[in-house]
């Protein structure tokens, strides 16, 4: 069976190619490279690795080279993973066991481009991925396989990233059982009236309103946004602080406002949020510094009474996504 794998990402596809270069007596496995600016794309180690297994690779250079890649090298079955441009599934119909998309967010409820950041930053209890049919609508073929995991306090971004591309090797060898055996998985359709959109995360998604959120939502956005972001934005002064560490301490009695900061005498850096619970910071990043731990915020002239902004309309920061 020819294997074809078709990506923007190393961190995504490198994972399928070292197992599914060993299925079944060394299946025939090819690579799709989709144009990218990710940081993550390292093609050189992409190439070094394919030429040493013996794995055809194809780098896209126009928006038909992916079209043509299906019909040079006639692949059994394609799994998309991490590809962001539009595919027009019907010049793909003659590939004999399907095309499928493999999806890191549960569906119908995250649809769209960013699924393990909303997944985190809404705070579920449960967290999956999802294998689908490839449609032409995004999101929203049948589901082949999919997979749920308790969102745990240690979770990030990068952690559930990684994690999600190694668990999602069980449903490609799950898909590809199937189909050796004659026996494939069943289909389930979406069920649109459950279906939701969310985009790639703005501004407003990763700084804390501290008026707003309570504690529990802080440390949600701020688990989302690490590392790619650096953490989680808020304001003081003007200047950006970005929280990258926080637990939830008990209720406050003092009856500060909301992102006010409290340092007590041991030095621990907390700030008190909605419904009076505070907030205990463990490291944070002032603008281009270092991490710094939160026991020498007053090293930095954080002292007990100042408060953060709870929004910034005119803020404009260069460092999202740093």
């Amino acid at each position: 069976m020819k294997i074809g794998i078709v990506s923007n990402s190393a961190l995504l596809y490198m994972p399928l190619l070292s197992n599914l270069y060993h299925y079944k007596n060394k299946a025939g496995v090819m690579l799709y490279v989709g144009k990218s600016t990710a940081p993550d794309q390292n093609t050189a180690q992409a190439l070094d690795f394919c030429n040493a297994a013996g794995i055809p690779v194809t780098f896209e250079n126009g928006k038909d080279d992916l079209y043509s890649w299906a019909q040079v090298l006639e692949p059994d079955v394609v799994f998309f993973v991490g590809y962001s441009s539009i595919v027009k599934t019907e010049r793909l119909s003659h590939i004999k066991h399907g095309v499928y998309n493999i999806h890191f967010g549960r569906l119908p409820q995250f649809r769209g481009p960013a699924p393990v950041f909303w997944q985190l930053r809404k705070g579920y209890h449960e967290i999956g991925l999802v294998i689908h049919r490839l449609t032409d609508k995004l999101d929203s073929g049948p589901i082949v396989w999919q997979y749920n995991i308790i969102n745990l306090p240690h979770f990030s971004y990068d952690h559930v990233y990684q994690l999600f591309g190694e668990l999602q090797i069980k449903g490609v060898i799950d898909i590809l059982n199937g189909i050796h055996t004659n026996c494939a998985l069943p289909e389930i359709e979406q069920d649109e009236s459950k279906a939701a959109y969310y985009d790639k995360p703005q501004l407003k998604d990763v700084l804390i309103n501290w008026n707003e959120m309570e504690a529990e939502e802080v440390v949600d956005t701020i688990k989302a946004c690490n590392s790619w972001n650096t953490g989680a934005i808020t304001m003081i002064n003007g200047f950006e602080l970005k929280i990258l560490d926080a637990t939830i301490t008990t209720a406050y009695q003092h009856r500060y406002r909301p992102g006010t900061i409290v340092i007590n005498d041991s030095g621990d850096f907390t700030v008190v949020c909605k419904g009076d619970k505070l907030l205990h910071i463990t490291f944070f990043k002032i603008s281009s510094s270092n991490y710094i731990p939160a026991r020498f915020a007053g090293v930095y002239g954080f002292k007990t009474g100042q408060s953060f902004e709870s929004y910034a309309p005119d803020f404009k920061p260069a460092t999202i996504g740093t």
